[in-house]
Order: structure tokens, then C-alpha cells, then sequence
């Protein structure tokens, strides 16, 4: 019997003493007082967005080799954030975390933050404001892998009857996308921000258009955004690479030259070379996209995560206290739930893969 690792955090104000997980692998597992409410991992390191009681949320950065977490500060201080308040989703690139804050009461305010391990003072790298909450800019959810952070600023159009800032023009509805730009974290540039409200980091713009732009995933300095007819595939700075016919994708993730997306009733998988559909795998309409990595694809249902292996169809899968997410790197497998995640390294991961005990 391997030893098992558990780590709990000295911050008692988000944490809690740990509790032995499954498997009896060498797995490190940290508990915390809060639930796990978004998962992003990049190599070694996991991103966590935690509802911690007491708190606003807040993120974190956990270095399960290292035995280390490092917290960050909300951008927007203080729990009276008004009806949209909240935090959203989280990203990491390497040493770099993004994460979404939402705020307002009449108007709904976007906020896209980030910090990095070495210097963890939190800047915004974006922001959008809806006074009617159904037109006006609206900031998106971050992605990133390796150097790359990259996100999306949209501009929702309204009914001019109603007072709609910016009214749609002929042709499009309520709701609307009709300006939108894609940009990345940069040691230069501007970014898209009304007002010095907080401290302000650096952007680069890597795509601009009339219609809809939305990060889905990164991988490799690439970035896969939808659009008003499909899937596009950029370089870090632009250029494209490859558009893919899928109209109704609510997911995607790269991995290499495999592309899964998550559609209204399977999930897709593509290459990304020839743009060609390789299989189509029918799931549930609960069933999450998670991510894909050299081949193995995750996804996740309420408390379950499923490893699929696409070469050969081998499934496995893991139990979880709380709503699902996971993420696969290279060095291993990270899954959440309730208010545990663990760290399972991937010689394991492959054990179960192969029907190992």
C-alpha cells in the first residue's frame, strides 16, 4: 500500500483538516472549508475558485509536489458586490492566474483579473458594463495554457424600442453579438478598460469582429474561439489556422492534433491538420467537457468523472463529495469535488486506464 499524501492548509478561514481519500495511491489530496466551484489546471499547478463560508470566494493556486497554496486577492473588495456579485470561472497559464469577477445591482459589471506567482498584486485586464444587464460590454471567461491567457470582450446589442445601448441594427436581434475582441495577457499593450478603478495590467489584441468571438479553450499557443458559423482555430496572435463547420458547440479542448468539442447531444472529436471529424461520441445532455490530453478524454457528470482512452474506447472512472470537475496534464490527473481536490499521478492514471488495481 503506497503512501497517501494529504494536505491541509493553514488558512483557517478558507481550509479544514483533511480526510484520507480513496485509492491508497500516491495521491495528494487538499480539503478545504469551502467548495471547489471551478478547476483549471497547467502542469503541476491547479487554479481553484472556492465558496468559502464567510468570504466572496476566493482563488487559489495549489502546488501539490510542493505542498504549497498560494491565495489571491479579489479584485473587487469587500462581499457587497450587489446582485451580479460573484467570481467565475478560473485560468492558469504556467505561473499566471486569471479568473472572472462579476459585480452591480441595475448594472452588470465583467471584470477579467489576473496575478502570478511572482507577483501576486491582482491587476484587471478587462472590464465591460451592461446598465440594462442585456446590452452594452461584456467581459468573458479567461482561458489559458503555457504562456498563454486569452479572453474575450463582446458587445451586445439591444431592442432600440426599449432604450438598447448600442441598438441592433437591421438584421439582428436582442442579444446579439456585434463587436467583439480577443486578447491576451502581455508584458505590453493596452487593455480593455473605461476606467482606472483598479490597477491595470497589460494586452494584447489577437482577433477583433462585427459578430461572436468566444474563448473556448488554449492549448499550445493556440486558441479555438466560436463564431456566428462555427469553430476557429488562431495563433497566439492571430493568424489563422483552421475553421471547423460546428454551429452549436458549447465546450471544446485542444490537445495536440485532436480537438473535442462539446455539442448539444455528443462530443465531437476532430483533427485539427485536415479539419476532418474523427468520432462522435453520443452523451447525456448533463454530461460536461472537461478536457483532453495525448488522447485521453475527460468529462464529467454530477459527482463522477470519466477518463476515456480514444485509440481504444478503455474507460475509468472516480467518485467525487461534490459537483465534478477535472483536469488532465502530462504530470497527472486533478479532480474535484464538494470541497476536496486531488492530485493523482498519471503512471496512475494509466494503471486505471489499463484495468489496474
Amino acid at each position: 500500500m503506497k503512501k497517501l499524501l494529504v494536505i491541509a492548509l493553514l488558512i483557517p478561514a478558507l481550509y479544514s483538516a483533511a480526510a484520507a481519500a480513496p485509492g491508497g495511491r500516491e495521491s495528494v489530496t487538499l480539503v478545504t472549508r469551502g467548495p471547489i466551484y471551478s478547476l483549471a489546471a497547467d502542469g503541476d499547478r491547479a487554479a481553484l475558485a472556492i465558496n468559502a463560508p464567510g468570504t466572496c470566494g476566493r482563488i487559489v493556486v495549489w502546488e501539490p509536489r510542493n505542498r504549497r497554496v498560494v491565495p489571491f486577492r479579489p479584485l473587487i473588495g469587500g462581499c457587497d458586490n450587489g446582485r451580479f456579485g460573484g467570481l467565475g470561472s478560473v485560468a492558469l497559464a504556467g505561473t499566471r492566474v486569471g479568473w472572472l469577477e462579476t459585480a452591480g445591482g441595475m448594472t452588470y459589471e465583467s471584470h477579467v483579473a489576473t496575478a502570478t506567482l511572482a507577483r501576486r498584486r491582482t491587476v484587471e485586464l478587462a472590464e465591460g458594463s451592461m446598465p440594462d444587464s442585456y446590452s452594452g460590454d461584456r467581459a468573458g471567461d479567461p482561458v489559458g495554457d503555457g504562456r498563454l491567457l486569452a479572453f474575450n470582450v463582446d458587445l451586445i446589442c439591444g431592442d432600440p424600442d426599449s432604450g438598447g445601448d448600442p441598438p441592433c441594427p437591421p438584421g439582428r436581434a436582442e442579444g446579439d453579438i456585434v463587436d467583439a475582441t480577443v486578447s491576451r495577457a502581455a508584458r505590453h499593450g493596452r487593455c480593455f478598460r473605461y476606467r482606472p478603478d483598479y490597477p491595470a495590467g497589460r494586452c494584447a489584441r489577437v482577433a477583433h469582429a462585427k459578430s461572436e468571438l468566444t474563448v473556448l479553450a488554449v492549448d499550445a499557443g493556440r486558441i479555438a474561439v466560436r463564431t456566428d458559423n462555427g469553430l476557429r482555430l488562431l495563433t497566439g496572435r492571430g493568424g489563422r489556422l483552421r475553421s471547423f463547420p460546428v454551429t452549436n458547440a458549447q465546450a471544446a479542448a485542444l490537445s495536440a492534433n485532436r480537438f473535442a468539442v462539446r455539442t448539444a447531444d455528443a462530443i465531437e472529436i476532430y483533427d485539427t491538420g485536415s479539419g476532418a471529424q474523427i468520432t462522435s461520441l453520443p452523451v447525456a445532455s448533463k454530461v460536461k467537457l472537461e478536457d483532453l490530453d495525448h488522447g485521453i478524454l475527460v468529462t464529467a457528470v454530477d459527482r463522477t468523472v470519466t477518463l476515456r482512452r480514444l485509440r481504444d474506447g478503455k474507460l475509468a472512472t472516480m467518485h467525487t463529495r461534490g459537483t465534478a470537475y477535472a483536469q488532465l496534464e502530462p504530470p497527472g490527473l486533478f479532480v474535484a469535488g464538494g470541497r476536496r481536490v486531488t492530485f493523482t499521478p498519471r503512471r496512475d492514471v494509466l494503471r486505471l486506464l489499463s484495468g489496474g488495481s
